[in-house]
Formats: C-alpha cells, structure tokens, sequence
C-alpha cells in the first residue's frame, strides 16, 4: 500500500492539476471492481480488471465511509489489486485509473462494505408456528444480503434457513434461543415437530457484552457457539448477538429486550449482514 502523499504527487505536476482532456482521450475506467476480505476479517482487498484500452502508469482507490458525503482517495498502486485497512469502518469503494498523458479515468464501479439491513423482523416459537403467518426459522440471502422468515415445519425452504427459535420444550413459555437450525434433531421436543429430513444449516453465535467496541469489529468465528439465549432481563436497551453462517458471512442481530413476548410466542429483532464474505467489520447505522 503508498500513502496518499503519492496520491497528490501523480495528481499534480509541476504544481498544476492534470490537464483535462476530451472524453474521447481519457482512459476507459477500470472494470469489474469486487472486494474480499483479508488478514483474519480485518482488511478489504479490492480486486478489478484493467480498462478495455490502454496502458495506465496506475490506479488510484477511492473511499466514501457511511458517514461521509464524498469520496476520497486513500491509495494508490501499480497492480490489478491494493489492501485497505479502514479500521472499525465500513462504506463504498471505486477505483480509476491515471496516464501521465490522459489524465484520470472516469470511476469503476462502486463496491461496498455497508451491511445490509433486514428491520423488524417477527420470529415465533418453533411450537407456535402456524404458517402461513408465524414462522420460527431465520435465514439470509448471501446475493442480496436481506434476511427472510421460513417455515421450520415444512420441507420446502429448509436448505435456506440458518437457524430458529426454540425453547425446548412443549409450548412457547420460555425462555426462548436462536439455535443452529441443523440441530433441531438432537433436542426430543423439536424433532418431534419435523416431520421429514433436510440438510439444515450449521451457524454460530456469539452474544456480545462489549458493544461499545464488537458492534462495529465482531469477534473472531472461533468464538462461537452453536446457540444463544435470546431476550435475557440483563438487557435493557437492545442486545446483542454476532452470526456466523455456514457459508462464511457475518452477521449482526440487534433485539428490544421489551419484544420478548411468551405470551404470543414472539420476538423483534434487526439483522445486519456483511455481504463481502469473511469481513468482520460491521458498522452501521
């Protein structure tokens, strides 16, 4: 990675911007821009294919967090690919490509880091599930990012569902736990309600504490267990709780404590999805 002082040195020459020329002249943009993650979840990398024609002296890689209203650029490089460390942040990437003697390209396309946002979400209680209107299984869609309800007690979206909600036992008393979908056949109680085989989903939780620091940095999927108590007295503004799918994304469920209904069966909550698989970084609004 070159600091952005090289970023201004490409930008000026002899002390005036480069000269701007006719669309017809300047380079076509970079192309195909993607991002992945990097150093254990903790780094974007930004991969791209070189403009339709020719030769760039470079590229330079611009960044807009989610708090800014433009973009900036942050580095430069030679290569078809760069590594970004933006800390606890999250936001929108593109890159353009520079010629001493054409100037800068117009922008790639812009890539993101921004978690999607699936809100107000109603799980039932596997036992009070009834479909077509209460339905007890959660899973997320890793093409768009949104989050969906399945029905737990029938076949047809099984495959697509990361885990539900359960308290073990008959009814829906309580106390109530997001639990690996693919563990409904070990518990008695549960597996007598599901009547047929599926390769359900294997996902991992981790109920954060500090969130003043993980709501933007979750931890590490080593950390994770195979289940979460949901809606605890602890909790008095929101709780907390870190996913990880089976597939490798990261996730973040944001539950009102207040929502916690063992009367009806029910619980609200929010989900924040990291679509670049891998990434733990998770800040949102």
């Amino acid at each position: 990675m070159k600091k952005l002082g090289l970023v201004l040195l490409i930008m000026i020459v002899g002390g005036c911007a480069i000269e701007e020329y006719p669309a017809t002249q300047k380079l076509p943009p970079p192309k195909n821009l993607r991002l992945s993650s990097a150093n254990s979840g903790i780094t974007v990398r930004l991969d791209w294919d070189a403009p339709d024609s020719g030769i760039p002296d470079g590229y330079i890689v611009y960044f807009k967090s989610i708090y800014d209203t433009a973009f900036k650029p942050i580095d430069t490089t030679g290569a078809l690919y760069d590594t970004v460390t933006p800390g606890d942040t999250t936001g929108y990437y593109y890159v353009t490509a520079y010629s001493f003697d054409l100037g800068e390209s117009n922008p790639s396309n812009i890539d993101s880091t921004v978690p999607i946002h699936t809100s107000n979400i109603t799980i039932y209680e596997l036992d009070k599930e009834q479909s077509p209107l209460y339905y007890s299984g959660f899973g997320f869609d890793t093409t768009s990012g949104y989050g969906g309800l399945f029905p737990m007690k029938l076949p047809t979206h099984c495959f697509k569902i990361d885990f539900y909600m359960t308290d073990m036992d008959t009814g829906w008393s309580g106390p109530y736990w997001f639990v690996s979908s693919n563990l409904v056949y070990r518990f008695p109680h549960d597996s007598s309600l599901i009547h047929y085989r599926c390769s359900f989903k294997n996902t991992r939780f981790y109920l954060i504490t500090d969130y003043a620091t993980r709501r933007k940095i979750l931890p590490d999927s080593s950390q994770y267990g195979t289940g979460v108590q949901v809606g605890s007295n602890n909790w008095i503004n929101a709780q907390y709780i870190a996913v990880y799918t089976q597939e490798g994304y990261y996730a973040l469920l944001k539950i009102d404590p207040l929502s916690v209904d063992t009367i009806q069966g029910k619980v609200n909550f929010d989900a924040y999805f990291q679509k670049v698989r891998g990434l733990r970084i998770i800040q949102h609004r």
